[in-house]
């Protein structure tokens, strides 16, 4: 499996269905199609994308996209909808949180407001977390966790935690200071509505 095959899954799965549980399942499906290798693959690519959005300055933008409702249970589901969203937001959201802002799709749901989402329009995957696993499993009839220790992998299990510098997320002056153009975007939709 390399990057250009692990991209190249994520973007037939939006393609080819209609929401995220169908995605989910064509990605099992595909993947259960492959090798175990190339499936181990995925994991550890899947981990590796996730690392790079594995900050407390994304966790902050991710807190700001959800109006204070991103434990980090869901923050875990934030980058995974993040990575759903394809390689060039990715690239662009990885090297700088504030670039949310730019999103069409985040754009979209703070334009409405997280108290008007209804529970399949919150910006989140769960069921990503999971493909590599089953699929393993399909093909193998073994844990995917075992094969990646064995290869030395530690697979991404949930957000955090974080190195480096932390700060209040429920302080406005750290949000309009460390992510203007989002928070400018998050406080002006709300002020217009």
């Amino acid at each position: 499996m390399d990057l250009d095959l692990f991209w190249a899954l994520l973007d037939e799965s939006a393609y080819a269905t209609s929401d995220q549980r169908e995605r989910a399942a064509w990605l099992v499906s595909r993947l259960s199609s492959l090798p175990a290798g190339d499936i181990c693959g995925f994991e550890t690519l899947l981990s590796a994308t996730r690392g790079r959005l594995n900050t407390f300055s994304h966790w902050h933008a991710a807190y700001v996209l959800c109006d204070g409702l991103c434990s980090a249970d869901r923050f875990f589901a934030v980058q995974s909808w993040l990575i759903g969203l394809g390689r060039t937001v990715l690239a662009s959201v990885a090297s700088c949180p504030d670039a949310l802002a730019d999103v069409p799709a985040v754009r979209t749901l703070l334009a409405v407001g997280a108290e008007s989402w209804p529970d399949a329009a919150w910006p989140t995957w769960d069921g990503l977390a999971g493909v590599a696993r089953e699929a393993f499993f399909v093909v193998t009839g073994r844990s995917l966790d075992n094969a990646l220790a064995i290869l030395g992998h530690v697979p991404v299990a949930d957000a955090g935690p974080f190195a480096g510098e932390v700060w209040d997320l429920d302080s406005p002056v750290e949000a309009a200071v460390r992510l203007p153009r989002l928070w400018e975007l998050s406080r002006g939709l709300e002020e217009a509505a």
